[in-house]
Formats: C-alpha cells, sequence, structure tokens
C-alpha cells in the first residue's frame, strides 16, 4: 500500500505536502484570513524551492495568500479606503486608471508586478502617443494603489518606485516651462486692455489676477462680500472650479476649499486693484448686470459675463489667446514697437508674473510667499519666481559699484 507521507523512492514527505495522482506536488497551508491556499510544482525540489521562498515572504511579514489578487481588485479597495483627495482630483484619478490600467495591466496579479514589468507599461502608454503629463498621471494613481497593498503587507515595497525616472530619461518631460511676463510686456498688456475697445471689459479680471497673485479658481470664485473697501484687503477663502465630470457627462462648476492650509489667507488690495474693482462694479451697475449663478450655496460673484453666469479657467485662457493676437496684430503695425513679438499668456502667466515682479521689486519673499498661499518661501523662489535681463543687469551692477568704490 502506498504511503501519501513518502514519494515512490521514499522521500519523506513534509507537513501540507502531497504527490498528486499525475504525479505532480502540491503544498498547502492557511493564511491569515483562515483561508487554505495551494501551490503546485512538477518536482519535490521545484515544489521546496516555492516553500522556502514561501517562509522568506512570511518573514517579511507579506501575505502570500494575497499576492494572487489582481491590481484592479486592490484599486476597488483604494477607492473606498484612500482620503485627502479632492473630489475633482479624484475623479480624475479614477478616469486615468479606468481608461489606461484596468483593461490589461490591472489584470495582473501583484505577485507578478515589479519594476520592469511597470516601466514596460509606462512606455507601452508613451508609443502609443500619450504625453509625460498623462505617463506622470497614471503613475501616481497607481503608485496610490500600489501603495495600499504595501501598508496591507501584501507587498513588501511599491514597485512604482522611480519608474516615472525611466521615461523622463527617454521620453522626456513635455510640461511647458511657465515664464513671467518682461516688465515691458506687463506695461504693453495693462495697456491694451485699458484702452476703450472689444477687450477692455477684461481689465479688471486680469488686473486682479496680475497685482494679487491670486490662483485663477480664487479670482473668478471672488464675491463682494470678499472684498474689504475699508481695509483694502481681500479675503481668499475659497476656489471656484470648473471641472470635466467624465463618462461623456460635459463640465460642471463646484466650490472647494483652499487648496492648502496656507491658502486660506488675506491679499492686500493695492489701488490698482480697488481701481479695477470699482470698474467691474460700476460696469455691472450700469448695464444691470446681476449674477445668476449659485454654486454650492455661493453666490454674488464678482466676476460674471452679460448674463450672470460665472467665467471659468477656460474661458479666460480662450480669451487671453484673442487678446495677445490683437496685440501682435498692433505691434506688427507699429515700426517703432517695443517689441518684436507679444508671448502667448495664460492665466497661470499672470501668478508667475506677480511673483516675479516683487522679487525685482525687492520685497520680502516671506511675504509674497503668505500673499499666494504658499506653504514656504522656497516654493515661491523656486516655481514662481524668474530673474529678468533687466533685473540682472541691475544687480550685477550693484556689484560693480561696490567693487568700484571699495578702498
Amino acid at each position: 500500500m502506498n504511503n501519501k507521507r513518502y514519494t515512490p523512492n521514499r522521500t519523506k514527505l513534509r507537513k501540507g505536502e502531497y504527490q498528486r495522482s499525475n504525479k505532480t506536488f502540491q503544498y498547502s497551508w492557511y493564511d491569515r484570513s483562515g483561508r487554505r491556499q495551494y501551490i503546485y510544482a512538477k518536482t519535490l525540489p521545484e515544489l521546496r524551492k516555492k516553500e522556502d521562498e514561501l517562509l522568506r515572504l512570511s518573514i517579511d511579514g507579506i501575505d502570500y495568500g494575497k499576492l494572487n489578487a489582481t491590481v484592479n481588485s486592490y484599486f476597488e479597495l483604494w477607492k473606498k479606503v484612500k482620503t485627502g483627495i479632492r473630489e475633482t482630483t479624484f475623479a480624475s484619478y479614477v478616469r486615468y486608471y479606468k481608461r489606461y490600467v484596468e483593461p490589461e495591466f490591472g489584470k495582473m496579479k501583484l505577485k507578478d508586478v515589479t519594476y520592469s514589468s511597470i516601466v514596460l507599461f509606462l512606455k507601452e502608454m508613451a508609443n502609443r502617443g500619450l504625453g509625460y503629463s498623462s505617463l506622470r498621471n497614471i503613475h501616481v494613481v497607481l503608485s496610490m494603489v500600489l501603495d495600499i497593498a504595501v501598508k496591507d503587507d501584501v507587498l513588501k515595497s511599491n514597485p512604482c518606485k522611480g519608474t516615472l525616472k525611466e521615461l523622463q530619461r527617454e521620453y522626456g518631460d513635455d510640461t511647458k516651462e511657465i515664464r513671467a511676463l518682461t516688465l515691458k510686456e506687463q506695461k504693453i498688456f495693462e495697456s491694451f486692455l485699458a484702452k476703450p475697445g472689444r477687450y477692455h471689459q477684461y481689465y479688471p479680471v486680469f488686473i486682479v489676477m496680475l497685482w494679487t497673485g491670486m490662483r485663477v479658481g480664487e479670482v473668478v470664485g471672488l464675491r463682494w462680500e470678499d472684498i474689504d473697501f475699508e481695509n483694502n484687503e481681500i479675503n481668499v477663502n475659497h476656489t471656484l472650479l470648473y471641472y470635466d465630470k467624465g463618462k461623456g457627462e460635459g463640465s460642471d462648476y463646484k466650490i472647494n476649499p483652499p487648496k492648502t492650509k496656507n491658502s486660506r489667507r488675506t491679499v492686500p488690495m493695492l489701488p490698482i486693484v480697488r481701481e479695477a474693482l470699482l470698474m467691474e462694479k460700476e460696469y455691472q451697475d450700469l448695464l444691470g448686470i446681476k449674477c445668476e449663478s449659485v454654486i454650492d450655496g455661493y453666490t454674488n460673484f464678482i466676476f460674471i459675463n452679460s448674463k450672470g453666469k460665472v467665467l471659468h479657467h477656460k474661458k479666460l485662457n480662450h480669451r487671453l489667446k484673442l487678446i495677445c493676437e490683437a496685440i501682435n496684430k498692433e505691434l506688427h503695425a507699429d515700426e517703432e514697437s517695443p517689441v518684436d513679438e507679444f508671448p502667448h499668456v495664460h492665466n497661470h502667466m499672470l501668478r508667475h508674473t506677480f511673483a516675479t515682479r516683487m522679487r525685482e521689486a525687492g520685497a520680502d519673499m516671506k511675504a509674497v510667499s503668505a500673499m499666494m498661499g504658499h506653504e514656504g518661501i522656497l516654493l515661491t523662489l523656486k516655481t514662481y519666481t524668474d530673474a529678468s535681463r533687466e533685473f540682472k543687469n541691475r544687480e550685477i551692477a550693484v556689484l560693480k559699484d561696490y567693487y568700484e568704490n571699495a578702498v
């Protein structure tokens, strides 16, 4: 009679090992949740090699039973447990995952996900025509999903770490560097909008953006009750967001809390900003325009169209494009034009310009950082300030004067 505790060549089987009727071998055990798990091999040495790997995983605190779970199953878990992400940002990550990760890569078992498999997946997405910014969004959501598996002791470490750098080396970062308007360009821009004409109505909103450094969502979300004309201050306490709802449902507005705790702030109102806001109020009163938009209980918005509806960043960017084209048309017709070509301006460029002008003026950067709603001065200096040619020439002249006058 065949003893199931021994192989035909009389090798003793360990607890949990078993030779099947087809001569292959299996090992069974109970995982942490009490479910019976199995691994198989053609030979006993191969099976025991897998058992040794199981022991190593157990010592590392990794639950082998869950390694058979797919990436998609952990994406569903991530959606349930992840907190601290804005609703609109969360919806964007979900769209990226479902469109690019879920159909193929998401079906992979966690035990098969490696650094190289992720790099190859991202490269495949790049070869399909995705830009670096899209690859970065895919990487972010996939990394967050796998991080849940790490915290569940299913993976020892996150295989996503460092994978995006491989793509950056090969495909490059297509994120365009934002530059500020030079002082000369800013004056051309402001003078053009100040003149009566087709685009004069946009003077107030763009002046507020240029001279406060506020984010576009903060500016279009401003209500008249947020303006303190007595103390010349603007209270920034929310953001108006225009976002894609996904699944072909179009776009909609939403009121969001400030981006960070530092984003809730009070911004000093310079005379040019005060005048621009009063100009907007006078214009609306003259034409009898009243705010008709009510978004998440908020109304009485300052910057509205002729029908009383709020503006949004896409519409303002489109107007900026037309404005820049009109400016260039004028400049090209002027033989004594101060610049050869006026740059294409977008909303965020105006915020960048504010920080740069403040830096050039010698303002205290800690105060500038606070006005812009940053968490620290380094972010302001690194991200939002340029050194214009005029500024650099002026600063180097200081060194020259010091050297020549030194005793």
